[in-house]
């Protein structure tokens, strides 16, 4: 409500001298009590007053203003009800302005880091989580005039990537790759990670495959032990029978007994030293690096643009190490790589060498963070140093007024580690860097895991939402064609478990229920959609062509309460865009959205509008359903979630 919010100001700045910029209005707990209220408690503090003594200094101010039918002061509060004339003012103003929102954020520039996906591992039901949170504030920010710019920010450096490297040299199988990548990735990290829990001196990672690739890829030289009539079974025994055998060649025994030792030292030594080869640009590595981005990344957008979450950048964490692999979007290149950030640390003194080469941060007592290592003894570089390299390119490159991290609750620790050190070093004096953090999705009855493989795969999900929309609606209605079926039924059943996530606050941990997520009551997208439809079929019913209307000349006005409540909460649509931006929680809008819809249906209930007699106010009235639809269309775009024509 812009206008009442201009009259409190007025008053603060006429008793005061004070100009005040915003003003946060609510609704008061009781009816009687007024259309809004005001709680002036950060202007107490400034002024040095109780909220009660301010409340009531305004009061008698705010009353002279002949739009304002009454005030009172309870308690804290300064309550007002609004005058008839007042709500069409009101209404007339939203109804020319539609969604448009005011410019106060223009031109300022936020970069949002999200998903976090990794590469070799299929999206999940876990990234149901930030990759729909960090779009769904993206979309906010740019409603609200911000520069956004968004990053995938892909795992792919690290001990899982390193892991993969290691299980495909060990296992491959170059037609699985092709067929399937990511699945087939998934299933070497599950295979890898199960032998590195093993005892580190199990002779049984000697397995078939390995058996058969050092058979099959002896060197030139070797060839002729080919040409020997040696029965190998591919088993471990006569992999050792081999070894034994081929002692009668000095040159070949030393050959294979090196790879055997290889294969039998401690699997999680040969992941750091797949890391170390990597980073000195082993060509083989790097042909493997390239296959499995390039795999998941083309895996990973097909899923996500069925969510509708689309990153401006995919800026893989690899591109921080500085090993100048091919660029997969128009960003800037990289100045300062991880060593270059461990260096500069080390100049300052914001880091240490400790004895055994590793390079640490104690950030001491006082500060309550644990110390921490940004480079390892062998000279490789873990996830802080590639964070801190992001914040200085970032800050170096864009000049952001914010970084926003949507990442785990895991990573929170890890966060004020890097954003402690990037203020330290003086990277972010301009730029204020927020984590926000989700909690855990489960199901009803277990946790996820994707090291073990006890995932459900976001393609999976959403592939079940639709087939249970399409039986939920075929129980309602069959007069759909297949192909008006199969779009309603998308619309619905991923809308509606999208919807289901974002309506819950950012920090909870969510359990996952089809009967919760699929509801057709309550607050879920199914009930939002169907009150939306219901409302598009009642204008389409009316034969108004609400384009050509002038309802600025109208006289009539607004005479219930039903329509009142709905227009004073039309008017909080800019206000609930910037609260849900400057807390970084995509519910407060989905709260919104369905509290919108309460609203309306109570004035569907109780107003005649098809039947209103008085054409003036059937005008009037079918204008509120107008911009009704239009507002709650923008919010659910805003949360990245179609509305249906049809239901």
């Amino acid at each position: 409500m812009n206008e009442i919010q201009k009259i409190i100001s007025d008053a603060i700045e006429a008793l005061y001298g004070v100009k005040v910029d915003t003003i946060e209005l609510s609704t008061p707990p009781k009816i009687e009590l007024g259309d809004v209220c005001y709680g002036p408690f950060l202007l107490a503090r400034d002024l040095k007053k109780s909220p009660a003594q301010i409340s009531t200094e305004l009061l008698s101010e705010v009353s002279k203003n002949p739009l304002i039918e009454w005030a009172n002061v309870a308690g804290p509060y300064l309550n007002l009800k609004i005058s008839k004339n007042m709500i069409k003012n009101t209404f007339l103003e939203l109804y020319k302005n539609q969604t448009n929102v005011a410019q106060i954020w223009a031109g300022k520039k936020v970069v949002v880091d999200y998903i976090g996906a990794n590469v070799g591992k299929p999206l999940h039901i876990g990234h149901m989580c930030t990759p729909n949170q960090g779009q769904a504030m993206i979309n906010v920010y740019k409603k609200l005039w911000f520069n956004v710019i968004s990053d995938s920010h892909i795992g792919d450096w690290g001990i899982i990537f390193w892991k993969l490297i290691l299980a495909y040299k060990l296992w491959w199988e170059e037609s699985k790759l092709k067929e399937n990548a990511v699945d087939y990735l998934l299933e070497l990290y599950v295979k890898i990670t199960a032998e590195t829990e093993k005892d580190n001196n199990n002779l049984d990672v000697l397995t078939v495959e390995l058996v058969r690739y050092f058979w099959e890829n002896l060197p030139e030289n070797f060839s002729n032990w080919k040409r020997k009539n040696i029965s190998i079974e591919h088993n471990f025994n006569n992999f050792l029978n081999l070894l034994n055998f081929s002692k009668q060649d000095t040159e070949f025994y030393n050959y294979m007994f090196s790879k055997f030792n290889l294969y039998c030292n401690n699997i999680e030594q040969q992941t750091r030293d797949e890391f170390k080869i990597l980073s000195e640009w082993n060509t083989e590595s790097v042909e493997l690096w390239k296959k499995f981005t390039s795999y998941s990344i083309e895996a990973m957008n097909k899923n996500l643009a069925r969510l509708h979450v689309k990153p401006d950048f995919d800026i893989w964490e690899s591109f921080y190490e500085g090993l100048w692999l091919p660029k997969m979007g128009n960003y800037p290149d990289l100045t300062y790589n991880m060593k270059d950030i461990v260096k500069e640390l080390l100049e300052k003194r914001i880091a240490t060498k400790n004895d055994d080469n590793s390079v640490g941060v104690d950030f001491g007592d006082e500060s309550k963070i644990p110390s921490c290592i940004l480079q390892k003894r062998d000279g490789t570089h873990g996830y802080l140093a590639s964070d801190l390299a992001a914040i200085k390119y970032r800050t170096t490159n864009w000049s952001p007024e914010k970084i926003i991290y949507f990442v785990d609750v895991r990573q929170k620790l890890h966060f004020e580690q890097a954003f402690e050190i990037a203020k330290r070093a003086g990277w972010i004096d301009q730029t204020q860097l927020f984590h926000a953090y989700n909690g855990f999705i489960s199901g009803k009855e277990w946790a996820f895991s994707t090291r073990k493989w006890n995932i459900i795969k976001l393609s999976d999900l959403l592939d079940e939402a639709e087939s249970r929309a399409e039986k939920i609606i075929l129980e309602k209605r069959q007069d759909f064609s297949e192909t008006e079926l199969k779009k309603l039924a998308k619309i619905i059943g991923i809308w509606a478990i999208k919807y289901g996530y974002l309506s819950k606050s950012r920090t909870s941990d969510v359990i996952f229920d089809w009967d919760e997520f699929m509801t057709f009551e309550g607050n879920s997208a199914p009930y939002i959609q169907y009150a939306y439809v219901r409302w598009l079929k009642l204008l389409q019913k009316s034969g108004v062509d609400m384009t050509w209307v002038d309802i600025s000349k109208n006289s009539w006005n607004f005479s219930s309460d039903e329509e009142k409540d709905l227009i004073q909460e039309l008017g909080n649509f800019s206000n609930i865009l910037q609260k849900t931006a400057t807390e970084n929680f995509p519910h407060i809008l989905a709260g919104y959205a369905y509290g919108l819809t309460k609203k309306f249906n109570a004035l569907y209930n109780n107003v005649h509008i098809i039947s209103e007699e008085n054409e003036e106010n059937k005008l009037l009235r079918l204008a509120l359903v107008d911009l009704y639809c239009k507002i709650l269309s923008e919010s659910f775009v805003l949360l990245g979630i179609e509305m249906p024509e049809e239901m």
